[in-house]
This record gives structure tokens, sequence and C-alpha cells, in this order.
């Protein structure tokens, strides 16, 4: 077969807004060069889509022509179908194809374990299937990952043969598809897996609907499958007027409540027998208000957190109630039993705090809150330093920690915390404090009462983390949805009837957010 015929051209960059090239006088008998702009966009477009994801980001910074065509929907859906073939869908926002083409360019779950004499950084198998990593979930055997579409991954641990032909143990080296639809997904709250055995997921799924009709319509239901096999063992659906949005557990295997927070605020409970679920019998489960919604129908609930004697709800105004089921949980956090009712567990209390509330981590006895100009507040039992305050005094209120900037991701665990922050390079490194028995503070076995920076290499995308008994997990991903609503805020500002010195005010105002947010430019891919 003969090669084809290649053509080479001395192509020059030419953009109005960059002004001349240096040097652009052409030498005699040289001829004048090709300008890229002479070329069709279709034809740039298609060859830059051929470059890596991080040097199209790149070369979309190098000038206004480039940047106008580097961040062209078509490049992006060209660079989307060549990561993803199997992708379907593009997804939804301001520009889908290039969200879901750096979801699919970041994806990644990294993990290290505690014991053993290998302790470095080691990454699962990615599924093409899946669109980005949203947020995931390790139990005893295996790591559940929901991804952007609403597809539930099963990751399975099994043993495969190494490079020298030596039968290994590996950690989420296969994968299947446990359910599509899927909007949310829980286990149990505590931090050690071996209670988790099974997994509650709220999905979406079609129902039949007037007996006589073949319409049907979409309903919300949980099903509950075993962590071990992936089997379906029961499933309780609800009516479609009820839409929900994140489900928690709480309480014991014989008692456990599920709380589901639906898209208007509001939380509803109700309460299954988990010892009973694989028995094949049906019956009924009364869905009811929960306490904090019925004493307070004007708070609008965000977020839920549980663990198995508590819940925290944070509202979409920023603030923080409590709800204490056991006076040991209840003393430890707030260091009295002053205001404990036994009988009356669910009435919420609220937190004091000096700004609005973003995210935030609960542990079996103490806790952690991030603000919105990403403080730190840490309560609780504070015995093994847990806290991060530099001391082993328990604290019944929010106390700031400081020296802690940019904070991305917290976990609090039994007896340690985790947080993930972001420098002003936009490097990511992890921080901990506490217990460090059994390796879970990596570089510290002593343990530390304030927060150290713990010897593990975190990839740059990384946006959330795990720690169980045995090992620390790390999911990246890259969402530029953020960046887009920053271009939009500034675009309405050009809007504004302001000065023009008002303008760069708000424009250097929403700059400095977006780069304490990470948001500039593309961050590192994930290294293998």
């Amino acid at each position: 077969m003969k090669n084809s015929p290649v053509f080479l051209y001395k192509v020059k960059r030419s953009c109005l807004s960059c002004g001349p090239e240096p040097g652009g006088e052409e030498k005699k008998g040289r001829g004048n060069p090709i300008s890229v702009q002479s070329f069709p966009p279709e034809l740039v477009e298609h060859i830059i889509s051929f470059l890596p994801v991080r040097d199209v980001v790149a070369l979309g910074q190098t000038c206004r022509y480039f940047h106008e065509v580097c961040d062209a929907e078509g490049v992006w859906r060209r660079i989307c179908r060549r990561l993803s073939p199997r992708l379907r869908e593009q997804g939804s926002g301001v520009r889908p194809w290039k969200r879901a083409a750096i979801l699919n360019y970041t994806k990644g779950l990294y993990f290290q374990a505690f014991g053993g004499r290998r302790r470095c950084l080691s990454k699962s198998v990615a599924p093409l299937l899946a669109h980005g990593y949203r947020r995931f979930l390790p139990t005893k055997d295996h790591v559940f990952i929901l991804d952007y579409a609403g597809t539930l991954f099963f990751f399975k641990n099994a043993l495969v043969s190494s490079t020298f032909g030596q039968i290994q143990w590996k950690r989420a080296c296969r994968y299947v598809v446990l359910c599509r639809g899927a909007k949310d997904f829980a286990s149990d709250p505590r931090c050690d897996t071996v209670y988790r055995k099974y997994l509650y997921v709220l999905a979406t799924r079609e129902q039949a609907g007037v007996v006589g009709t073949t319409s049907s319509r979409a309903c919300d239901c949980v099903e509950v499958y075993l962590q071990s096999s992936g089997q379906r063992v029961f499933k309780m659906t609800f009516h479609h007027s009820m839409n929900f949005k994140q489900i928690v557990l709480v309480g014991q295997e014989t008692q456990r409540a599920l709380l589901l927070l639906t898209e208007e605020g509001k939380i509803y409970s109700l309460v299954v027998n988990e010892t009973q679920l694989d028995q094949p019998r049906s019956y009924t489960v009364q869905l009811a208000l929960r306490k904090v919604s019925r004493c307070l129908p004007h708070l609008r609930v965000a977020c839920m957190a549980s663990n198995q004697s508590s819940t925290l709800y944070i509202t979409d105004q920023g603030g923080v109630y409590f709800e204490v089921h056991t006076p040991g949980v209840y003393r430890d956090l707030f260091g009295t039993l002053q205001a404990f009712d036994p009988l009356d567990q669910q009435m919420p209390l609220a937190l004091s705090l000096p700004a609005k509330i973003l995210f935030c981590a609960l542990g079996y006895n103490h806790l952690g809150l991030v603000d919105e100009f990403g403080r730190i507040f840490m309560q609780g039992n504070n015995r093994y330093g847990q806290l991060g305050t530099g001391d082993k005094m328990d604290r019944g209120e929010p106390t700031q920690v400081p020296y802690l900037q940019r904070p991305i991701a917290l976990w609090c665990g039994l007896n340690h915390s985790l947080v993930l922050s972001q420098g002003p390079d936009f490097d990511k490194e992890l921080l901990g404090c506490g217990c460090g028995a059994g390796g879970r503070l990596p570089g510290w076995p002593k343990g530390s009462a304030t927060f150290v920076k713990l010897h593990v290499k975190v990839p740059r995308c990384v946006c959330s983390l795990c720690s169980t008994r045995e090992c620390l997990y790390m999911l990246s991903s890259h969402d530029i949805e953020h960046q887009d609503r920053m271009e939009k805020m500034k675009e309405i500002v050009g809007w504004m009837p302001l000065m023009a010195a008002q303008k760069d005010f708000f424009w250097e105002a929403l700059d400095m957010l977006q780069r304490a947010a990470g948001g500039v430019g593309l961050p590192d891919p994930p290294e293998p």
C-alpha cells in the first residue's frame, strides 16, 4: 500500500487581538506564510479535536482567536466522542459537550491501603460507560460509584494475575452496572464497612398508569441491594407526586430509619427492619413528615448528613440543625445533657454560627463545618485530638480551626479527621489529625492534635475522599458548571448600568472567587 502524500505548509498565527507577530517582516525569497485564519473553521476544529484535553485548554489561552476555536462545542463534541464513544447524551449545562468531555477526562478513583509493605497510591479501573464520577461509597468488599447520568456502578475486588505471574488481591479491578436511573444511594452510616451489608438506592422508575391504558409515569422508589452480590432484595415505590433527591440512613439495623429529602426541601422518614429484608414477603411501611419539617415549616433543607445516632441538616440559607438520638453522643457533642430529651429525640437543635455553612462532615461523636469564607469549625469529642485544635479538650460548640485554607472536602471518622485543601498554585494536599493507629494518618503513626500534611500524593482533580479501616479513597472529577456560572455573572455585570471602575471592581472580585475555587483553566489530568 503506497504512502499518502504529505503536504507541509509554513503556517503563521495571525490574530488581530494580539497584534503583529514579532519579526513579522518576511525575508526576500521566503514567500508569504499561510494564516490559520484562512483555513475553514471546520478544518481547524477538526485538527484541534485530536489534541489532548490539557493541550486544547492551553492552546485556548494563547489568543482570542484560539480561545474562540478551542471553546467551540464542535471541538468538544469530537473530543467527548473520542474519550467516551459509548456516551449517547452530552448531559446538561451551558456548554454540555465541554462539560461531558472534561468530566470523562478527569474521572478516577484512587486508593491507598494502610497495611502491607506497598503503601502507594493506586487507581481503579475506569468504566467507559461512566459519565464522570459524582459520588462513591466503599462497603465491606466492594466500591459503588454513581455517575452524572444516573448509572450506579458496582466495582469488585478480585484475585488477578500480576505482571510477574503472581496471583494477588486487587481492589476495584472489575466492574458491572448495578442499576440505572439512580439519584442517590446510602448504606450503614457507621465508619466501619463491616456493617454495610445492604445498599439503599434512590431511583426513578416507570410505573404503569391507570388500569386499561398504556400510559406510564415516573415514580421515585428505594431499591435495596446486597452489597456482596448486587442482588436486589427489596423495593418500595412512592406516589408519583413525591420527588426526592437525597437519602441517608440512621439508627440500628432493627429500627433503620430512612430519611428522604424532597426537591422542595422537606424531610420524610420511614422505618424498616433490616434483618428481615432478605425474607420473601411484602409489608407496608409508613412514610411520615420528619419533625424538623413539621416544627419548622419555613425551613428549606438543602442537604443532610447522618451517622448511627445523629442527623445534621443544612438549609438553603446556610443554617445548621441537629438531631441527636442517644445521651452519650449528645454529651460528647455538647458537653452536657441539660437540653437532651429522651422522649423527643427528633427535636432539631440549631447551631450558632457566624456565617453561611456550605458543607459538613459528621463522625461518630464529632463534626466539622465549612462556611462560605472557607473557614473550618469543629465540635465534639476531642480525646484523640480529632478536632485539630492543638489540644485534647472537648468542644461543646463550633470552634474555628486556624491555619486551614481553601478546604475542598472534609471527612470525619471514628477518632480522626481529614481535610482536602488547595494551595495557591492549585496543587492539592491532604491534611489529617487525631488518632494515627493502623496507618490511618500516613506519615504520622502517633497521630497529631493539629492538622498535619499527610504523606499522600493527591492528584489535582480530586474532589472528595473517604477513609475506612483498611484504605483511603479519593474520587477525582472536575465539573466546569461552577466556572460557567462565574462567566455568566461576569456577563451580567457587564450589562449593569455601572461606572467602569465599579465594573472592574466586581470583575476582579469574581476572578478572585474563581481562582479560590480552582476554576482557572483545567487541572492536571489524573496521574496513572
